[in-house]
C-alpha cells in the first residue's frame, strides 16, 4: 500500500465543501476524458501532416511505406546544367568588317588632308585638327605619338603603314568576334600579335597594332530571344530525377526546418492535408467517458479514501494518460522498421510500467484496474492482437504484485526476476496457441524475458522519485533509503545520542513485529520508529539512557524538566523538517507520545502544588493522538522498550505484566482512540510484544533454587523507585521519567 498521509487527506477532504470537491472531481473527469481521448484519436506520428515550407517539424516522421517521388531539386540542377550548356546565341553582322575598314582608311583619309592644310602648323594644331575632323567615334583610343608618327611620316611610309593595318584588319574580322569583352580583347591582342610578327621594324609595328586593334569590332551579336529559346528545349529534353522513399526512413528529422523535398515526399507518401475522422473520435470519446466513469464509481464503492483524495485522483489520472501515451507512441513506432511483435512488446512495457506505478503509489488494487484497461488500449492498437493484451495484463500482474510490499533492495530485483519468468512463459504459451514460429519465440523470448521487465523495473525506479516529490509521497523504495543506518540522521544520532539510537533500534524491532502480526505497514513501522526520538539530539543528556552519572534533573524544578523531555517531539519534526523526512515519519515522531502524561514528574510536582489546579494539562504531551496503526504500533513499542529495559531481572511473568499494563495504561488515558487499532488487533500485538522482549531478553523461569518472591520482588520495586519509574504506564516510566 501506498504510505500517503490518507486519513489527514481524508478529514481535509471531509472539511471542505462538497460542492467544491465535486467541482474538482467534475473538471479532473473532463480533463482526463479529453486527453485520453486526443490520444487515442490522433496518431503522435499522424498519418496526415499539417507542415508548410519553413515550419519546424515537432516530431520525427519516418515513411510508413515505400514510396517513389520526383526530387524537384536533383531535377532543377540538371535543366539548369542543360540550359547552360546550350550557352549564348550571337548573330552575324555582315557589314562588320567593311565597317571596320571603312574606319581605318577613314583615319588615313583625314591624316592626308590635315598634312596638306595645316603644313606650318603645330604639331598641337595638328593633332587638334586631325581630331575634330574624326569625331568622338573615330581614332578616340589612339594616342597622339600615333598621329604625330603618322603626320611626319612621307607618303610612302604612310601608303605602306595603311595597306599593312588594312591587311591585318580584314584578317582579323574574318574570324568570329562576338560581342563581349573578352572575344574583342582576345581579338586585339591576336591583331598586335599579327603585327609584330609582320613587320620587323618595331615602331612601325606598334603604329599599324595600334591603328588596327582601335579599328577592330564585334561582327556577332548577342540574341536573348533565340537563346531563351534554346535553353528552353534542353530543359525539355530533361527527363526528371525520381527517387525512392523506403519504409521506415527518416523524412524529418524532429527540429529540423521543412525543405521543399520534405514535402515531396509527404506529398508522395500521402502525408498532407490532415482530416479527422469525426466518427471514430466520437466512438473512441465515448469509450473513454464509460471506462472514466466506471473506474470512479468502483473507486467511490470500494475504495473511497483514493476517491475522497484529489491528489490520489489526478496521480491515477496522470498515470493513466502517460500509460496512454506511451502505448500510443509505441504503437506509432509500427511505421518505422519494427515488426507488430516488436511493437506488442513495447506496448506490454508501458503496461507492466504503469501498472507498477500505481501499485506503488496510489494502490494495489486499483492498479489491477488501471493495468487491464490499459491492456485493452494495446489490443485496440494493435488492430485487435488479444494476445499482447494477455500478455500486458497477466505480466502486469506479476509487477503489481512484487511492488505493492517491498520489504528490501532485493524484492525489485526479485519482482524483475518474476517479470522475465512470466514474460517468457507467455510468449512460449501464446505463442504456440498462435502457432508462431520458433524464430518468433525465440525473438520474443528475448523482449519478455530481457527488454519488458528490465525496462519496467528501471523505468519504475526512476519514475517514483519525481512523482513522489511531486505529490508528496513515501513509498517503501523511500522507506528502504531511509532504513540505510548510514544516514547522515542516524549517523548523527549513534554519535550524539547513542542510548537513544539503541533505544530506536529496539523500538523499530518490536513495531515491524507488531505490524507483521495485524496486517499494518512493518517497513513504515521500523522506519518511523529509527526516526522517532531524533530530537533528542539537542538536549541527549535530559534522558537517562544518555546519562552515565550526573542527573541534571537533580538542579532543575519538575515543571522544567517535563518542558525539556516534552519539547523532543518539537525538536524531533523541526530537525526531520531540516533533512526533508517524509511526511508520514514526521507524523509519527509529533503523535509517538500523543497527548500521554509524563508521570513521574506530574507526581513530583503534586508533593509541592495543590492537585486541583489545572496541573496534569502542563505535564501532557501536546499531541496530537496517534492517527495510524503504524504511529500507534511505535507508541506501544517506545513504551514497552522502555520499561522492558528497566527490569531487573526479565522473566516471562514480568514482561507479560509489564506489557498488558502499559497497554492498558494507554488504552485507558484514550492515547488509541484516533487509530484504526481495534482491540483483537491490540491484543495481538500485546502477544507480539511478549513474544519479542521474550526473545531479546532471553527471559527464563529460575528452576534452580527456590528464592522468596516476595523480596526478590521488594528489591525490584526499591530499584523502580530508586530510578524513578514507579507505576509508569508509558516511556516516561523508562526514559523521560527516569531521566532524573
Amino acid at each position: 500500500m501506498p504510505l500517503i498521509g490518507r486519513r489527514a487527506k481524508k478529514n481535509s477532504d471531509k472539511s471542505a465543501p462538497s460542492t467544491r470537491i465535486d467541482v474538482k472531481r467534475a473538471g479532473l473527469a473532463f480533463a482526463t476524458i479529453a486527453i485520453l481521448s486526443v490520444l487515442l484519436s490522433i496518431h503522435m506520428l499522424p498519418s496526415r501532416i499539417d507542415l508548410k515550407v519553413g515550419d519546424v517539424a515537432a516530431d520525427d516522421i519516418v515513411a510508413p511505406r515505400a514510396a517513389k517521388y520526383v526530387d524537384s531539386s536533383e531535377t532543377r540542377l540538371k535543366k539548369t546544367k542543360a540550359a547552360a550548356g546550350v550557352g549564348k546565341v550571337y548573330d552575324a553582322l555582315p557589314s562588320a568588317a567593311d565597317q571596320a575598314i571603312a574606319t581605318l582608311k577613314s583615319i588615313f583619309a583625314i591624316v592626308e588632308v590635315v598634312r596638306r592644310d595645316y603644313p606650318d602648323q603645330s604639331a598641337e594644331a595638328k593633332i587638334g585638327a586631325l581630331r575634330n575632323r574624326l569625331g568622338t567615334g573615330v581614332g578616340s583610343r589612339i594616342s597622339d605619338s600615333t598621329y604625330l608618327s603618322l603626320l611626319s611620316a612621307d607618303a610612302a611610309a604612310l601608303r605602306q603603314i595603311e595597306d599593312e593595318s588594312l591587311h591585318i584588319v580584314s584578317a582579323a574580322m574574318s574570324k568570329e568576334i562576338r560581342d563581349n569583352p573578352s572575344d574583342l580583347r582576345s581579338a586585339q591582342d591576336e591583331v598586335v600579335n599579327e603585327s609584330r610578327r609582320l613587320i620587323a621594324d618595331p615602331r612601325k609595328a606598334a603604329l599599324v597594332a595600334e591603328l588596327s586593334s582601335d579599328s577592330i569590332k564585334p561582327n556577332r551579336i548577342y540574341n536573348p530571344s533565340r537563346t531563351i529559346d534554346l535553353q528552353e528545349a534542353a530543359q525539355a529534353r530533361v527527363r526528371p530525377t525520381h527517387k525512392l522513399i523506403s519504409r521506415g526512413e527518416l523524412v524529418i528529422a524532429k527540429g529540423e526546418p521543412v525543405l521543399e523535398e520534405h514535402m515531396e515526399k509527404l506529398q508522395a507518401l500521402g502525408l498532407r492535408n490532415p482530416r479527422i475522422d469525426y466518427r471514430t473520435v466520437s466512438s473512441l470519446t465515448a469509450l473513454v467517458m464509460l471506462a472514466v466513469l466506471l473506474v470512479g464509481g468502483y473507486l467511490s464503492r470500494y475504495y473511497p479514501e483514493v476517491y475522497r483524495s484529489t491528489k490520489s485522483l489526478f496521480l491515477l489520472a496522470l498515470l493513466a494518460v502517460i500509460g496512454t501515451l506511451a502505448l500510443r507512441i509505441s504503437g506509432s513506432l509500427l511505421g518505422i522498421n519494427l515488426t507488430m511483435d516488436q511493437v506488442g512488446f513495447l506496448g506490454v512495457l508501458w503496461v507492466v510500467t504503469v501498472g507498477m506505478l500505481v501499485s506503488a503509489l496510489v494502490n494495489p488494487q486499483v492498479s489491477v484496474v488501471i493495468a487491464a484497461l490499459l491492456s485493452i488500449v494495446l489490443s485496440l492498437m494493435l488492430n485487435g492482437e488479444l494476445r499482447f493484451a494477455v500478455s500486458s495484463f497477466m505480466t502486469a500482474i506479476v509487477g503489481i504484485l512484487g511492488v505493492a510490499d517491498i520489504r528490501d533492495r532485493t524484492d525489485l530485483a526479485r519482482a524483475v526476476g518474476f517479470l522475465s519468468a512470466t514474460g517468457v512463459l507467455l510468449v512460449w504459451v501464446t505463442g504456440g496457441i498462435a502457432n508462431d514460429s520458433y524464430f518468433n519465440m525465440r525473438m520474443g523470448t528475448f523482449w519478455a524475458g530481457v527488454v519488458v521487465p528490465i525496462g519496467a523495473g528501471a523505468i519504475f525506479l526512476i519514475g517514483t522519485v519525481p512523482l513522489e516529490r511531486l505529490f508528496g509521497l513515501t513509498t517503501h523504495l523511500s522507506l528502504l533509503e531511509l532504513a540505510d543506518t548510514n544516514k547522515p540522521l542516524l549517523r548523527r544520532l549513534v554519535i550524539e545520542a547513542p542510548g537513544t539510537y539503541t533505544h530506536s533500534m529496539a523500538v523499530g524491532h518490536l513495531a515491524e513485529t507488531a505490524a507483521q502480526v495485524i496486517g499494518a505497514d512493518p517497513l513504515m513501522a521500523r522506519v518511523a520508529s529509527y526516526y522517532h526520538d531524533i530530537g533528542k539530539i539537542r538536549r541527549p543528556h535530559f534522558f537517562v539512557e544518555n546519562q552515565n552519572i550526573e542527573n541534571v534533573h537533580d538542579k532543575i524544578s519538575p515543571t522544567l524538566s517535563a518542558l525539556v523531555i516534552t519539547s523532543h517531539i518539537k525538536d524531533g519534526v523541526e530537525i526531520a523538517r531540516d533533512y526533508k523526512l517524509p511526511k508520514v515519519v514526521i507524523d509519527v515522531i509529533s503523535q509517538h507520545h500523543g497527548t500521554s502524561l509524563v508521570q513521574y514528574f506530574y507526581e513530583q510536582a503534586i508533593g509541592t502544588q495543590d492537585p486541583a489546579t489545572e496541573l496534569e494539562s502542563q505535564f501532557r504531551y501536546t499531541g496530537p493522538k496517534p492517527k495510524s496503526k503504524e504511529a500507534a504500533l511505535v507508541m506501544l513499542a517506545d513504551s514497552v522498550e522502555a520499561a522492558s529495559r528497566a527490569m531487573s531481572k526479565p522473566t516471562r511473568a514480568t514482561i507479560e505484566l509489564i506489557v498488558n499494563k502499559i497497554v492498558a495504561d494507554k488504552l485507558r488515558d484514550g492515547q488509541l482512540d484516533e487509530s484504526d487499532l481495534t482491540f483483537k488487533e491490540v491484543s495481538k500485538v500485546t502477544g507480539a510484544f511478549i513474544k519479542a522482549l521474550i526473545g531479546t531478553l532471553h527471559a527464563r523461569i529460575d528452576y534452580a533454587e527456590v528464592v522468596d518472591k516476595k523480596a526478590t520482588n521488594g528489591n525490584s520495586n526499591n530499584k523502580t523507585r530508586a530510578n524513578g519509574f514507579e507505576d509508569q504506564p508509558a516511556e516516561e516510566a523508562g526514559t523521560e521519567s527516569a531521566a532524573i
